[in-house]
């Protein structure tokens, strides 16, 4: 039945996909309403949700991205790309802890660019630390005691390279939104 198809992303149809007898879990209604939209605007997925092979022809299990299977079905869409393996829905089971491992570290790059802008933005006395999101007062006015920042590696030093790296990708993720 299934002996030419072989693991990879390709486009679906949602009418092929079967998915867990239960509904959407505790995802934030605020998110699952921007994905539909931008679902609706794109008319296509970024993030690939993973599938596997079903006992029946032409239908596939949804292993991942229930969020984004039903903010497809809102948005109208007939098709979504999918990540397919080629194995039995027990068999993926096993690869969904990898595929979660390599998705940790398949973050956004950050380049020369955005540490020249986020170094910038600490050093300015008119910026508002606390608008980007997870970060507090608390630790705004650390950081601003102990301006000004030379680069980024003066950011590490005096804040610590966990604490400056959470910092400088919660504002490239703030500054893309903006």
């Amino acid at each position: 039945m299934y002996k030419n198809i072989e693991s990879g992303p390709g486009k679906i149809f949602l009418s092929q996909i079967k998915t867990p007898q239960v509904g959407l879990h505790n995802f934030d209604k605020k998110e699952l309403s921007k994905l539909s939209q931008s679902l609706n605007d794109l008319k296509y997925n970024l993030a690939l949700p993973i599938v596997s092979l079903s006992d029946e022809e032409d239908k596939f299990f949804l292993m991942t991205g229930l969020p984004i299977y039903e903010s497809a079905i809102k948005s109208g869409l007939e098709q979504i790309w999918v990540f397919l393996i080629a194995h039995k829905k027990h068999e993926v089971e096993k690869l969904i802890e990898q595929f979660a491992l390599q998705s940790k570290l398949n973050d956004q790059v950050i380049d020369s660019e955005d540490i020249k802008n986020f170094v910038e933005f600490l050093n300015n006395p008119e910026s508002i630390l606390t608008k980007i999101r997870g970060r507090g007062e608390k630790y705004a006015k650390k950081i601003e005691s102990k301006r000004p920042y030379n680069s980024a590696e003066d950011i590490q030093k005096q804040l610590g390279p966990k604490q400056s790296l959470y910092w400088l990708t919660a504002y490239k993720e703030w500054k893309n939104q903006s």
